[in-house]
């Protein structure tokens, strides 16, 4: 508990000289902690079956590959939801792509019907404009 110092005043323990470095450690592996699973959410989201297809969708659409050139990569931060069971689901995306030419964000919304997974709507969004190309509708575009 306690032991007495040289002068025969109370000495207090380790936890009691140190409280603060111990409440900056918990709170730095709290933050840590946190960070870690949003990453872990974000790449899940990111490596899903709906992404991938959405993205293989946008890469072979000749209109996209011209404007923002090949090849195209996908950002690390894609955001949105995903919710499934295993015939059935609905996921909304936003999937940040990019290419030598520009880049923007892929708009995605799909259903899992019977355990396969249908794209809905796949629209491309450059950055600083509010215009949207159907890259479902456009020409030469190859639905599912």
């Amino acid at each position: 508990m306690y032991g007495i110092d040289i002068q025969g005043m109370p000495q207090r323990g380790w936890l009691g000289r140190h409280w603060k470095l111990l409440l900056v450690l918990v709170l730095l592996v709290a933050v840590l902690l946190a960070v870690a699973v949003c990453a872990a959410v974000f790449v899940a989201i990111g490596n899903s079956e709906v992404s991938t297809k959405a993205f293989a969708l946008a890469e072979r659409n000749p209109v996209l590959t011209e404007r923002l050139g090949s090849p195209l990569h996908k950002g690390w931060f894609v955001a949105g939801s995903i919710e499934t069971a295993p015939a059935s689901g609905h996921a909304e995306l936003a999937i940040p792509v990019s290419g030598p030419k520009g880049s923007g964000t892929l708009y995605v919304e799909a259903h899992k019907q019977a355990g396969l997974w249908n794209i809905d709507l796949l629209q491309f969004g450059s950055k600083g404009s509010d215009e949207r190309m159907d890259l479902l509708r456009t020409p030469g575009s190859q639905t599912q």
